[in-house]
């Protein structure tokens, strides 16, 4: 194609994804459309309770006299491990003390996930 020629926007377009699907694929663990769809369409329906149904970042349980623990966990997937700007053990970290930030918790503990692909 040369400069001359107009574009051709409708030729070019991506085509809209899927949005059904018969297995968890990566971009369920987006945090998008797709993360939401598995939540509402798997998870919440087999382990529906208050505090998962509140969607939150994390859960808050209540535990003895009245206190309550805010509890997280997060998992990745990065590759090389190594970035511009950082690393998977702080994407990792950071990801899970914000999830505790934004419901008003502090990080006293910490815990570990791991993914096999």
């Amino acid at each position: 194609m040369s400069r001359a020629e107009p574009l051709d926007l409708a030729a070019s377009a991506c085509p809209v994804p899927a949005s059904q699907y018969d297995r968890i694929v990566m971009g369920h663990g987006s945090g998008g459309r797709l993360s939401a769809d598995l939540l509402a369409g798997v998870f919440l329906p087999a382990f529906g309770n208050p505090t998962l149904s509140s969607l939150e970042d994390q859960a808050t349980v209540p535990i003895a006299d009245g206190h309550r623990i805010a509890v997280t966990t997060d998992g990745f997937v990065v590759h090389p491990i190594f970035f511009p700007g950082g690393d998977i053990g702080r994407l990792a970290v950071n990801g899970t003390i914000n999830d505790l930030a934004v419901g008003g918790a502090g990080a006293r503990g910490g815990g570990a996930a791991g993914i096999q692909e």
